[in-house]
């Protein structure tokens, strides 16, 4: 094949490898220094291997089925989360190695794996049989390579930082991710949203920043546990097949609280981090700018005035359980930031690093037993894995309450509803084991319960005609009529400490007021950030 040929060939290749995440996205038509910018990355990807192989025709095929990859990554997302590929998600690609059990699913395992090993076999075919048609140059594409990571390391320092934040600007980006991805194309989207992001940081992290805590005395202050039960939500909203008797532990905990109603979560299907960091620091996410995204991809790892800090200040003790990975999500990094003195992981409550995950109901154990070591003055917020997704046909007999509710090839992800609901009649559990421990121990407590997101199964609740975000929470005890309320995830946090400090009255440790600079840097950006409402009231 003659060396033009071989050269249009690649090139066509890579054409492709731009055009297929456009063609997810809904990119449209834009002005050309925007299509530059969103093919710059695999443009430079089969510029580089054609240098350093001569051989343009692989060169071609590689930046093919990585942006095959990526297209499918952002269809799944779209499909699972109802959200595209968003920059902070770069944190979690090690975690795709390291737990490919929570992503590899949603995308289908079998395609994932032979559609790499499919890529990586033709690709070396490719290396081994195309003849090199120019002379390969391995030393000037490495020598390039690092060119462009160290001018890239460059631009993410002061003071270019400012610099290429303020070029990207000028694109126009709003800072949502659906239609920046659609109007400026996916590369160009994820490229504006991380440089902005990390530009706007260093104003966030000083208006943001924890004060230093000089801790009071104990006084026998209510222990607060607050916990966080992975995917919950009251299902019988999915309609009447679903009986009232399905979550008697919910029941109680709302006839006996407080307050209670929707929890609107920023997040469908996954991100837990997002509700996480709303109900431990009180910040809502429109203050987050491009950071709401995932809180704690950056921004949560240095000191963060938080409610945790507040209660730490106030004489109580600050743990934090989940039966899993501390380093998930860099927890490890972030709990502390967040004024946790303490985290426990599995390697001290026990638990599995794949499904079966510690069982809610052993969980609520492990919370009591630490409650009774630390006594008054405690603080648990406790992170359950248990009905953790993607639910799976393979596993442990359904509980019959369950089991019989439908046959699950009546709908679309059937079995995987029904799997879901036997988790949550455990999370349920759990529930009414807490109430009941705490009841017996008879010393002041107060509990917050509550789902981080709805789990992802858009199939299956389309079937009902659900399209709801919000979740469901109860804070307990209460001492009259429980409230029903709304609330969304940065109120309840501040609620409950507001409970055991009897500081019901007090101004808000956050509140709008105390982000002149975090405003500023917002305005900068462009127009404030909106969210679609996910929480609604019932009819």
């Amino acid at each position: 094949m003659p060396v033009v040929l071989q050269f249009a060939a690649g090139a066509a290749l890579a054409l492709v490898a731009w055009l297929a995440p456009r063609r997810v996205a809904g990119a449209r038509p834009a002005a050309p220094c925007v299509l530059l910018v969103d093919a710059a990355p695999i443009a430079f990807a089969f510029g580089l291997l054609s240098l350093a192989t001569g051989r343009p025709v692989f060169a071609g095929f590689v930046a093919l089925a990585l942006g095959a990859a990526f297209a499918l990554i952002d269809h799944t997302m779209r499909q699972t989360l109802r959200e595209p590929v968003v920059f902070s998600a770069a944190v979690e690609l090690p975690q795709v190695f390291t737990h490919p059990h929570l992503y590899l699913p949603f995308a289908g395992s079998g395609l994932v794996i032979g559609g790499a090993g499919a890529a990586t076999a033709l690709g070396l075919t490719l290396l081994i049989l195309e003849p090199a048609v120019v002379a390969p140059h391995p030393l000037a594409a490495a020598g390039t390579a690092a060119l462009i990571a160290m001018v890239g390391w460059r631009a993410a320092h002061e003071p270019m930082l400012a610099a290429a934040a303020t070029v990207l600007r000028r694109l126009g980006p709003s800072g949502e991710p659906f239609n920046d991805a659609a109007r400026l194309g996916p590369f160009a989207m994820l490229l504006a949203h991380t440089v902005i992001a990390r530009a706007e940081r260093g104003a966030r992290w000083r208006a943001l920043a924890a004060p230093p805590v000089v801790r009071k005395p104990g006084d026998g202050r209510p222990a607060v546990i607050i916990v966080q039960c992975e995917s919950f939500f009251d299902a019988r909203r999915l309609g009447p097949r679903l009986p009232a008797a399905l979550l008697g532990g919910f029941d109680a905990c709302v006839r006996g609280s407080t307050m209670h109603g929707r929890f609107c979560v920023p997040a469908w299907g996954a991100n837990t981090m997002r509700a996480e960091f709303g109900v431990l620091t009180g910040i809502p996410d429109s203050e987050l700018g491009y950071d709401r995204f995932n809180p704690y991809y950056a921004l949560a790892r240095r000191p963060i005035r938080s409610q945790v800090w507040r209660l730490r200040r106030a004489g109580y003790r600050t743990i934090c359980l989940h039966p899993f990975d501390r380093r998930f999500f860099r927890r490890d990094l972030v709990m502390p930031a967040l004024g946790f003195e303490e985290f426990r992981g599995r390697e001290r409550l026990g638990g599995r690093h794949r499904p079966p995950y510690c069982p809610d109901p052993e969980f609520a154990g492990a919370i009591l037993d630490v409650l009774d070591e630390s006594g008054p003055d405690t603080f648990i917020f406790a992170i359950t894995i248990g009905n953790h997704g993607p639910w799976q046909a393979a596993g442990p007999p359904l509980d019959p309450a369950v089991a019989d509710l439908f046959d699950p090839a009546e709908l679309p992800e059937g079995t995987g509803l029904l799997r879901y609901l036997d988790g949550l009649r455990r999370s349920d559990a759990m529930l009414q084991l807490l109430l009941d421990g705490l009841e017996r121990r008879g010393k002041p407590a107060v509990l917050a319960f509550y789902g981080d997101h709805l789990p992802s199964l858009s199939r299956a609740f389309a079937h009902f005609g659900f399209e709801e975000w919000s979740s469901d929470y109860a804070i307990w005890p209460g001492a009259g009529v429980p409230v029903h309320r709304d609330l969304p995830a940065c109120e309840l946090g501040r609620r409950v400490a507001d409970l055991a400090l009897d500081d019901g009255d007090a101004v808000a440790l956050i509140g709008p007021d105390a982000y002149p600079a975090v405003r500023e840097a917002a305005s900068a950006a462009g127009p404030r950030f909106s969210r679609r409402p996910h929480c609604r009231s019932p009819r």
